[in-house]
């Protein structure tokens, strides 16, 4: 469930320069990728762990939802992605009425890039070599906040998806 979602890719490449092998040999060949990724943070549900229906449900129970959950984006904070307060264990004998994926976690924006090199070390033998940045703006991608009534970390965003990541390979082929 991801309504907006946007990825844009460019791909560059440097001419060759045949005026001077040097030259052409340092800055010649070299390709530029870059994939920029924007979307909707994931939807998530609301459940709690007090079983008022006195039955063995087929999945995790849900709360009933007194109002409406979502807060301002000016009023978001890791320490109170959405009102808690709304939230109500369901009478007993009776199972809530919070909908599943009625909330959504922090959207998703990550530029990711690659720098890679192709040239022959003889006629035979081809050297490639690549870099790839993944997150490179170091952008904070915050995980779903807690989600289970009555825990400490309901409504608490508590983690993170991993930070820049960079991995260097070369490759020879014959």
């Amino acid at each position: 469930d991801v309504p907006q979602r946007l990825v844009v890719t460019v791909l560059y490449e440097v001419r060759k320069f045949k005026t001077n092998r040097v030259v052409n040999a340092a800055l010649g060949g070299w390709r530029i990728g870059l994939l920029e990724t924007a979307e909707s943070g994931p939807a998530f549900t609301v459940i709690t762990t007090a079983n008022t229906t006195n039955a063995f449900p087929a999945g995790s129970l849900r709360p009933n939802l007194l109002g409406d959950p979502a807060l301002p984006s000016n009023q978001r904070a890791v320490n109170r992605w959405f009102d808690t307060s709304v939230y109500a264990n369901p009478a007993p004998l009776t199972f809530g009425n919070s909908p599943r994926g009625g909330l959504r976690g922090a959207p998703v924006v990550t530029t990711d890039t690659t720098l890679e090199k192709s040239f022959f070390l003889t006629e035979r033998w081809k050297m490639e070599i690549r870099g790839e940045f993944y997150n490179l703006l170091n952008h904070t991608i915050f995980n779903v906040p807690g989600f289970t009534f009555g825990a400490a970390d309901f409504g608490v965003v508590s983690s993170a998806r991993s930070p820049r990541t960079a991995q260097l390979a070369a490759r020879v082929t014959f």
